[in-house]
């Protein structure tokens, strides 16, 4: 019986595991890069040349700008119409390697540049940037540089719309193309970002897929090693030693009126989910059909079924079941195993359940009295008093 319920548990377990595991590697695959890059830290980008850039995940001091050469506008929609606009995305022209290499080096240094990508939050800081940068192209004092930013982002290279923008910001200043090759690079830094998504993004993404893996895992390994029958078991050996070889053999021998449900003479297998729950059948107190009917623009346009079950302790169990044929499979198996169980719904039965436990109790022993005086489960149960309820709610 046990390695019959892990067989089983594996089957019900494994489209999960295998659906995980693949959404787990392809976000690995995608994000993984990104994640180590961050992982290593950044580098300093005034410490770069033109020829070390690309692929760098840097921090730099945003002092100067040469200028604005792109801005990106998001548009919110409503029903189609703009309903409004907003500046959301800040591309500046920035020097490779900061203003002081330029100002403290012996050589004639050409000025080289890069573009900076700055988000909307920034924008308040770079309004003042820009004005200063103004500033100390006409006096070339370092002093009126007094507001500095610092951030961090990779550096990834420029789309062609982007591109464009960029080499016709420098075409206006007098470019030529040559001249734009040689010093503008064609590559951006995406403030806050990475490669494939913002910082805070790729994190959780591959927190995502951690956790994903690490799920997967432990069902896997769950089912493997029978981890989904330990409260069975617990439940079985708490009756008694041999109550384990009892119920493999009543299970054995059960019927399964609905799949995933085998009933027998003694316990009911739930086994329609990965975790194989047991219920003696002596302990089967009330047992109805629950019918929900889903409704769309107020027609009906499936329904399904469930068994609901409760036990002496008057817990609540929900046995899922294919379709009605079935339920009533379930039931009619249940009404002749279980002489102490009554079977069917109505408001009274709800009522007494609820409210007068006792009496619900009292109507049971009654039930089974009756029965046992009779020659036979199943030539005397149609005369159960109980059966004429209503087997649905």
């Amino acid at each position: 019986m046990l390695q019959k319920l892990k067989s089983t548990s594996l089957k019900k377990v494994l489209p999960w595991v295998i659906i995980m595991f693949i959404i787990s590697a392809g976000l690995l695959i995608y994000f993984g890069p990104d994640f180590i890059t961050w992982a290593k830290g950044p580098v300093v980008f005034e410490e770069l040349t033109m020829d070390e850039i690309e692929d760098q995940y840097v921090t730099m001091t945003f002092e100067l700008s040469w200028g604005t050469y792109a801005t990106q506008v998001t548009t919110t929609t409503r029903n189609g119409a703009k309903v409004s606009e907003r500046d959301s995305m800040q591309y500046h022209a920035v020097l490779v390697g900061g203003l002081d290499r330029y100002l403290n080096s012996e050589e004639d240094l050409y000025w080289e540049f890069i573009g900076l990508a700055l988000p909307s939050k920034y924008f308040g800081t770079a309004k003042v940037i820009d004005r200063n940068s103004d500033d100390f192209f006409e006096s070339y004092d370092l002093r009126t540089l007094d507001t500095t930013l610092q951030v961090t982002g990779q550096i990834c290279p420029m789309e062609d719309d982007m591109l464009r923008y960029y080499r016709s910001f420098f075409r206006e200043a007098d470019y030529t193309d040559e001249e734009f090759a040689a010093y503008c690079a064609p590559y951006y830094i995406k403030v806050d970002g990475l490669k494939r998504a913002s910082v805070g993004v790729v994190l959780t993404m591959n927190a995502t897929a951690a956790i994903l893996f690490v799920v997967a895992l432990f069902k896997l390994i769950k089912a493997l090693t029978g981890g989904y029958q330990k409260k069975l078991i617990k439940a079985l050996k708490a009756q008694g030693e041999m109550e384990l070889e009892r119920a493999d053999s009543d299970y054995e021998t059960a019927s399964e009126p609905s799949k995933g449900l085998r009933i027998g003479r003694n316990y009911m297998f739930d086994c329609t989910g990965a975790k194989t729950e047991v219920y003696p059948l002596r302990q089967v107190a009330w047992a109805y059909i629950h019918q929900t009917d889903h409704k769309k623009y107020g027609r009906t346009v499936g329904t399904t079924y469930a068994i609901m079950m409760y036990t002496e302790d008057k817990k609540q169990h929900s046995l899922a079941v294919l379709d009605k044929s079935s339920c009533d499979q379930v039931i009619d198996e249940l009404s002749r195993k279980c002489p102490a169980g009554i079977f069917g719904y109505s408001d009274q039965l709800k009522q007494l359940f609820n409210k007068n436990y006792d009496e619900f109790t009292r109507l049971r022993r009654q039930k089974e009295a009756e029965m046992n005086q009779t020659q036979g489960f199943t030539d005397t149960f149609s005369a159960d008093p109980y059966q004429n309820q209503n087997p649905y709610v």
